[in-house]
């Protein structure tokens, strides 16, 4: 499983996007001491959805996840960092 550190912005920024090639198991990491937000989309369209009602990721913890093929996976956070293992 190769891993991608990423510095995070506090909006959704196709930076810190991933797009599932196929059905692909992935697993986020929130490195750092802020609270990383993430979502799921099916297009290249950036989420509109405000990113304090994103899914939370809690400092130093992970979730692990399946995409299907085409999902996109979105990831932010004010001075968050994060890692995503795919």
């Amino acid at each position: 499983m190769a891993t991608t550190p990423y510095t995070l912005f506090a909006n959704w920024d196709a930076a810190n996007r991933h797009t599932a090639s196929g059905e692909t198991d992935i697993i986020l990491s929130n490195t750092g001491g802020r609270i990383v937000s993430w979502v799921l989309t099916t297009s290249d369209t950036t989420p509109t959805l405000p990113i304090g009602q994103g899914h939370p990721l809690m400092p130093f913890r992970s979730r692990a996840m399946k995409l299907a093929a085409g999902e996109r996976i979105w990831f932010a956070g004010a001075g968050a960092t994060a890692s995503l293992g795919v």
